[in-house]
């Protein structure tokens, strides 16, 4: 490294100068009138009181001007109980003279040479796979979306409107908030999310909350896409109030079509949208760095077996991992779940990489390897909701 620059935490006296530098590299080629900025897009982590440079890994120059910044956002995690503690890598970003330089490379190794250092679980990203493969991401987890659109609906509801009134969530509106809490807090897999920080959680990549009511009670809500093509988050009191806020969504869209994303363990709302929609999809969620296989396999496979019914079964595996070796022995018995260290013989070795895509990727030619049992546990149900990413 050139002893001319400073590698390391940003400091909080270069907030602004950072988000600056980020805006620069990202939106550079936007038009005036539909310009984005970070603290639009992300308000819940590029304000001065969360420290947004501190939580960021940059390079510098001797003047203090930004060449590379990787960001590191520490996330809680809850999966069935277990605690997961969870890293988010965001705005990776090299200035434009600065390209090829092997900046990137540094400071994503310093990234994860700190979670490694810090008792980080699970980390996660969203950008190229084989760009975020060299430092052990790999593509995972599992998302359902939903098509629904105007023809559907008029051969399911005759062409009526939603029976439920919609309102946007305002900023203040602390009741609304509460309630859309307690059912968010009902998923078994989901994120920290203070209620002081609740607005701009939700607000997150310009998504536009919605609340729904049955008359004045309160009946569910949704979050719908900047573009209004996508609702990536909703939830009811009622699994009978599933079609109306699928009416009201679409009404709101102003489109055609949308769609809707659901998680692996959301029953309830499978229940409406597979009978009901146009086409269904499966996919992944982000690119994931798992560090501790022990925890995460436990956490997500007892997730698992919280909505569907798991094979008896044992699996002893070899995993080299990113951060150590770990020797595991994974059992299910009557739908109960173990994972532990142990010393015996193994039946399957593992890299790191091949672990994540035989345990956490939607299709892998790794999982073929398994037994009967192990082949019907995975893939485990690694979700994240969209305004819990960064």
């Amino acid at each position: 490294m050139d002893e001319k620059l400073y590698y390391g935490r940003g400091k909080d006296c270069d907030n602004k100068k950072l988000i600056a530098f980020l805006d620069e590299v990202f939106f550079i080629d936007d038009e005036p009138e539909t310009k984005r900025d970070f603290i639009s897009i992300l308000p819940k982590i590029y304000h001065d009181e969360y420290r947004p440079a501190y939580n960021n890994f940059v390079v510098q120059d001797e003047n203090g001007e930004f060449r590379a910044a990787v960001g590191n956002f520490n996330i809680d995690l809850d999966v069935c109980g277990e605690k997961i503690k969870a890293c988010c890598i965001g705005n990776v970003a090299v200035g434009l003279k600065y390209r090829s330089m092997g900046y990137m490379v540094d400071l994503m190794e310093m990234s994860v040479e700190e979670m490694m250092n810090n008792g980080t679980d699970l980390a996660y990203l969203g950008g190229q796979r084989q760009r975020y493969g060299y430092f052990g991401f790999e593509a995972s987890g599992v998302s359902y979306n939903f098509e629904f659109n105007k023809k559907t609906a008029k051969h399911i509801f005759g062409g009526r409107k939603s029976n439920l009134r919609v309102e946007k969530l305002q900023e203040n509106d602390t009741e609304a908030i509460e309630k859309i809490d307690a059912l968010y807090q009902k998923n078994v897999i989901k994120a920290s999310r203070p209620h002081k920080d609740y607005y701009r959680i939700v607000t997150s990549w310009r998504h536009n909350p919605y609340v729904v009511y049955d008359g004045n009670e309160f009946a569910g809500y949704f979050f719908i896409d900047y573009g209004c093509s996508w609702v990536s988050e909703c939830a009811v009191t009622k699994p009978e109030y599933y079609g109306d806020l699928a009416l009201a969504a679409l009404e709101i869209s102003g489109k055609d079509s949308i769609r809707f994303n659901a998680s692996p363990f959301d029953k309830e709302k499978h229940g409406f949208f597979t009978v009901n929609s146009e086409n269904i999809s499966v996919g992944g969620c982000e690119s994931l760095l798992v560090l501790n296989y022990e925890k995460v396999l436990k956490a997500y496979l007892k997730t698992k077996a919280s909505y569907t019914s798991l094979a008896d079964g044992e699996l002893k595996v070899l995993i080299h991992g990113k951060k150590a070796d770990e020797k595991l022995r994974i059992t299910v018995k009557n739908n109960e779940v173990s994972v532990e260290k142990f010393d015996g013989e193994v039946e399957i070795e593992f890299s790191h990489t091949e672990a994540t895509r035989a345990f956490l990727s939607n299709f892998s030619f790794e999982r073929e390897k398994l037994n009967g049992a192990a082949q019907q546990w995975f893939p485990l149900p690694a979700f994240i909701f969209s305004v819990d990413q960064m």
